[in-house]
């Protein structure tokens, strides 16, 4: 899913109201409340230390790794809710698919995440526990994830690979920029756009 940044908020609302259409739960179901976050507390060794405690007491190792790269010994068994292989998140790299922040890290420990193998700790550890864990995962986290075109993290390089091929596919069909027979782009821009879309 690509961020949007060209749409106002006042754009974003009617998509977004859009979207709603194609569930009828947001006809008939009741919006839950909003997720209690509590006050982040001071970061402190204490606190690190204890989420390192959370982290293998948990069972985060079994899935994430000793190290937090992924790789544990429940890894290559997981599956998503249609029985799909999935891969737990190598907890090293930034940013999160959860949000760059602390809190939507410990929203995430909370609630679990829905159609995978994530679930939640809201009744397993108190929300001190949850926030010692989110310290310990903040303080593993130390590279970045590599940026591709246009500042593009992970999954937003592959879905704006997808964008482009839709745009030239529509394009191409309707004899625009890049249709055959004098188009503005000839065939060597064509296969440049080709491989910059990894065609």
């Amino acid at each position: 899913m690509l961020a949007q940044p060209h749409l106002s908020e006042n754009e974003r609302w009617p998509v977004t109201d859009y979207l709603k259409t194609f569930s009828q739960r947001f006809k008939f179901e009741k919006p839950v409340d909003p997720v209690p976050i509590p006050a982040r507390p001071p970061t402190s060794r204490e606190i690190i230390a204890l989420g390192n405690r959370m982290y293998t007491n948990a069972g985060c190792n079994q899935c994430h790794g000793v190290q937090g790269k992924g790789d544990g010994r429940s890894a290559t068994e997981l599956k998503d809710e249609s029985g799909n292989p999935i891969a737990p998140t190598n907890l090293t790299i930034k940013p999160f698919k959860s949000g760059p922040g602390p809190e939507d890290l410990y929203r995430t420990i909370s609630t679990g995440l829905n159609g995978t193998s994530m679930p939640s700790y809201a009744d397993v550890l108190a929300p001190e526990e949850r926030w010692a864990l989110v310290f310990h995962i903040l303080s593993i986290a130390t590279q970045q994830r590599p940026r591709g075109m246009m500042g593009l993290v992970g999954e937003e390089v592959q879905g704006m690979r997808i964008d482009m091929r839709a745009a030239m596919a529509g394009m191409m069909r309707g004899g625009g920029m890049m249709g055959r027979g004098g188009g503005m782009m000839d065939r060597n821009m064509r296969d440049m756009m080709k491989d910059m879309m990894g065609r």
